[in-house]
This record gives C-alpha cells, structure tokens and sequence, in this order.
C-alpha cells in the first residue's frame, strides 16, 4: 500500500527507476508517507537505526562498502541535523549518501512551530546538491519536484561521487499522513544522463524511427563551420526539421529554418500539425518561441550539454547528451542509412510560404528591414534587447555574419560595454543594433576609445517600445510615464562623450541616404539616430503578426464576439462557458 502524496510517489518512483533501494530509517512521524510506503515494496531494503547520527555513518559504511547510493531518512528538526558529521565524512570521500529529510510545511518556518527548524540547504557545501520541494498542489509543482529530484539524483556521480539532500514536505493532516489507498506507485518521468556512450546505435536506431525531428539550434559559435555541415548531413539522414536564430551562428543554409518568432503567428491545429516526434537542442540558450508552443506537451526532449546539465525548458526531457553537438551530430550521422523523406519539412516550409511581411510605414521594422537587406558580409553584429532581436531575426543575415547578444540573462543593461570588448577584439565591421533605453542605460560605455570599424545604429521611439507592443496606451493611459519611461531624450545629445561621428534620419528618404556611408570604411566610428515612434513601432509589429495568422473558426467567433459585445464582456462569457 502507497501514500495518495505525490511529492512522496515521485521520490520513490525516481529511487526505483534509478535502482536506489537501500534506505536506513530512524523513526518519527514527518516521514511516515515516505516509509511505509518503501518498508512494503519489495523493491526496497530497509534497515532500522534509531539514532540519527549512527544511522548516517551506517548508511556511510553500507553505501563505500557497496559502492552504491544508499538513503538516510529521519523527521524534522534536530533529527536531521545529526546527519552533518557523516554528511561530512561522504562530501571529503566521495560517497553517495541521499538525505530524505522530512520537514513541517514550509508556510510554518521561523513561526514558533514544534520541532521545526530551516532545513533548507542545511547541509551547506558539504552536499553536492541540495533540494526543497514544494507540496504539489498542481501540473507545475509537480513538473518542479520530478525536475528537482531528477536534478538531485543525477548530481550523486556526476564528475565526482558525493552526498545530496532532498528536502521533502509532511502534509497539515496527520490523517492524510497516515493514508495508503493506492495499490501502486505511478511511474513519473526519469531523465538520463548519457555519460561515456560507447555505443551510439540505439540511439541512432531511436531517431531513424521518428518522423518529426525538430532540432532548436541554440547560441553557438561554430567557427570551423564543422557544426554547419553535421546539421546539413544530419538533415538529410533524418526526417529533421532544423530550425534557428541568429545567435546559433550558422552559415545560411537553404534547408534550415529561420523561424524563431514563427510560433507568434500559429493557431493551435497549425501546432498539432507540426508538432514534432521528439525534439533535439543544444546551445547555452534557446531563444526560439518554438520552445513554448511544444512546451508541456510530453514531447520526448533531447538536450545536448558538454557540462551535463539538466535543461528541461520544455518540461519533458528525457535524456542528456553531454557531449558538444559536434560529436552528437557526428555520431548520429555516421550510423544512418536512412534519408530524410522531407514530408515533416514540407509542412514547415508550407507554412512559412504563407507569412509576408507588408509594405511597411517608417517605424523599427523599416529600418530594421532595410539595415539588413544592405549589410555586408563578413561583419560581427550585436543585437542588444527585445525588439532588436526580434526584428532582426525575420530576415536573413549575409554570409559569415557572427552575432552576439546578451541573452543569457536577457537584461537591458551592458549591450553598449559588452559590443565594445567584441569590437575591440576584431578588425571586422562591428554593428550594434539598439534602442533609446539600452543605449541611454548603458551610456558610461560612451567614454571608451572606440575603434574606426564601430558602428552604432540607435533607433529612438523615445520610449519602451516593448510595453506599447504588450500593453499599449489604450489599456494603460499612464504607460509612458513610468512603465515604458517615455522621455524626450535625443542620442545626439550624448554624442560630445565620445568621438563618434553622428547621422540622423527621420524619414525613409533621410535613412537610405545615410545608409551607405554608415555602412561604409570610415576615420571615425559612427553613431547612427533613426527617430521613430513607440505606438506606430507597435502597431506594425502586432499588424504583421495578426496578417500573417490564420484563424480558426473559434477565433473568428471571438472577434466577431469583441467587435459587437467587447473584449471584456466575451472573457466573461468564456469564463461562464468554461466552468460549465
């Protein structure tokens, strides 16, 4: 008989799929869930230790002779602190010691409650991963404690051995403590870690199978272009689709697919049409919005890591790769016998074929669209923030173009100092696309020598554009007062901190005019001003995306619903319906 408790069924599934099964006990009341429910399941061997402090450095002895994890378990309080010596002793000799320590409920710490002390961390450096789990209460507390316990146990041997701890939640009830109605464990989601592969078969074998392989290219810098060909074999090898943005820095290449901002303009039976088999990524950051349209759809996930780490953007990964994508993709790539048969990739295309981009008025997308249509190969760009990203990443680049951009973090600040350190360390043209509140935020970085081969092109709307875009005036009257920090600021007053030559355009005749001499060889860096507007920016922004999707009738009948009745009343009656 199991516990009802779902924190308590993910840990004891996920110590059975990792073949976990030595647990010393000490008893106690916080824990009951947990121990009743293993001390019954043959599975599990248990042993009976009542002081904690000896039953830690038991577990110790049992866990180096056998060279295996073994689990430590106790209730609250002063209970687990006796843990700390043999915890210890494991860190400085590298043996896997898993603290279950039960705990109170979380909304009870530092409030009096009886035996309740903070537990979290508690074991401090000397564990090499420690984790407090949440009562799960819903679909994201539960997706967190598998992540978090997934986490945890990979953490045991990875690199070097070592102890971990879990922290886990008694429920308010000592009734629903001491309840076991179910007959079984549910099976939650394992991820592997794939260290030292020596066969790559079975999972070549695995992906010859799929007929929809989507692969997020993420943040690269693949200066051999040895990556760009193993992604091009790979894409004819496998039924793949090989999608990417600008920072992934790939050499163009006819088969992939610029599509990072795409997911914007699907409906929901265009993402069950594309919805991929499995999906495969890589890269210190996927920027793609694809990521959040496949999101939580149990789609097998593939991430590939040189560090190992676990990056489960996508709520369902499964394995970890870590190698670079080179020997990934290398690997797969000899073992195939197959070609791709393109019928996953024709459905892409299809549906990219139909996304226009309009005759567009003088706002960011113009000058956007027109900076890149006269860009020069061979050049390094750096993308600042939001809108600079976004709009560049519609169109393609020129050949042998690298691109930057802070978007680990994906701050406003530091995009003016951190472009400056990649020019200084190159000859190449250099090109910062930024706007009015990422340039003026960063403004100190003025008063850096800066080389000839700079170039700086701020387009200013005076405003955070980003917030007309989401929320817009006619929702938020006062939103330029402090939310988008509207100002009546321009760039050129700034420019005596530097020895930048300054152009400005304020119309489509001004910009291709400066275009060409902003592009060009020149004695001093230059500091281009485009001045736009933050409510048109926006408005063409959310036309373009609006034009380009296709409703469904269910949409259509929404609209229709706004137009007659208001978009505030149609939520209330979707509200209404739903709850019936």
């Amino acid at each position: 008989m199991y516990t009802n408790l779902k924190q308590i069924q993910i840990i004891i599934s996920l110590l059975k799929q990792f073949s976990i099964k030595h647990i010393v006990v000490s008893p106690g009341t916080r824990h009951v869930a947990l121990v009743h429910s293993i001390e019954n399941d043959p599975f599990f061997k248990c042993y009976s230790v009542v002081d904690e402090r000896s039953a830690a450095y038991f577990a110790l002895g049992l866990s180096e002779s056998m060279d295996v994890p073994v689990c430590i378990t106790c209730t609250s309080a002063t209970a687990s602190s006796n843990y700390l010596p043999a915890i210890q002793e494991a860190f400085e000799r590298q043996i896997q010691l898993i603290a279950l320590t039960a705990d109170r409920s979380r909304y009870t710490r530092f409030h009096m409650e009886n035996q309740c002390i903070n537990q979290v961390d508690m074991y401090g450096d000397y564990v090499k991963h420690s984790v407090d789990l949440p009562e799960v209460k819903n679909d994201m507390d539960y997706l967190y404690v598998n992540r978090s316990v997934n986490e945890a146990l990979l953490a045991l041997n990875h690199h070097t051995k070592g102890p971990i701890q879990i922290n886990f939640l008694e429920p308010l009830s000592i009734k629903i403590l001491s309840e076991f109605p179910l007959d079984e464990i549910p099976q939650c989601r394992k991820i592997d870690r794939l260290d030292n592969i020596t066969d790559w078969h079975q999972y070549a074998d695995i992906l010859k199978n799929k007929k929809r392989i989507l692969v997020l290219c993420g943040g690269y810098f693949d200066t051999k272009k040895q990556l760009t060909n193993l992604l091009n074999d790979f894409f004819e090898s496998f039924n793949a689709v090989i999608s990417y943005d600008h920072f992934s820095n790939l050499t163009n290449n006819e088969v992939f697919i610029l599509a990072p901002f795409m997911a914007e303009v699907l409906n929901a039976k265009e993402i069950n049409e594309l919805q991929p088999d499995i999906v495969i990524s890589y890269g210190f950051k996927i920027y793609s919005e694809l990521r959040n349209k496949f999101n939580n759809k149990n789609i097998e996930h593939w991430h590939i890591d040189p560090e190992g780490k676990v990056n489960d953007f996508m709520n369902s990964l499964r394995k970890i790769f870590p190698y670079t994508p080179e020997v990934f993709f290398s690997n797969m790539v000899n073992l195939s016998n197959i070609k791709n048969n393109k019928l996953y990739y024709k459905k892409w295309i299809d549906r990219l074929s139909k996304i226009t981009i309009p005759n567009l008025p003088f706002t960011n997308f113009y000058v956007v669209k027109r900076l890149i249509s006269k860009l020069p190969e061979n050049i390094n760009i750096h993308l600042s923030v939001l809108n600079s990203i976004r709009l560049t990443n519609f169109f393609d680049l020129p050949q042998n173009v690298v691109c930057f951009g802070n978007i680990g973090a994906d701050g406003i600040d530091g995009a003016f100092s951190a472009f400056l350190g990649q020019a200084d360390s190159t000859d190449r043209l250099s090109l910062l696309i930024i706007g009015d509140l990422s340039y003026l935020y960063d403004l100190n970085a003025s008063m850096i020598k800066m080389d000839n081969h700079v170039r700086i092109l701020v387009i200013n709307n005076f405003s955070g554009a980003e917030f007309h875009y989401n929320m817009g005036v006619e929702r938020i009257p006062t939103l330029n007062k402090h939310i988008a920090a509207g100002h009546s600021t321009r760039i050129q007053e700034t420019v005596h901190l530097s020895d930048m030559e300054y152009l400005v355009a304020t119309n489509e005749v001004e910009l291709e005019n400066q275009m060409k001499k902003f592009l060009s060889p020149h004695n001093k860096p230059i500091l281009f001003e485009v001045l736009t507007n933050a409510i048109s920016d926006a408005e063409v922004l959310r036309k373009y995306y609006n034009d380009n999707r296709i409703l469904t009738t269910k949409n259509k009948i929404r609209i229709k619903l706004e137009n007659i009745v208001g978009e505030k009343v149609t939520s209330s009656l979707k509200r209404i319906i739903n709850k019936k």
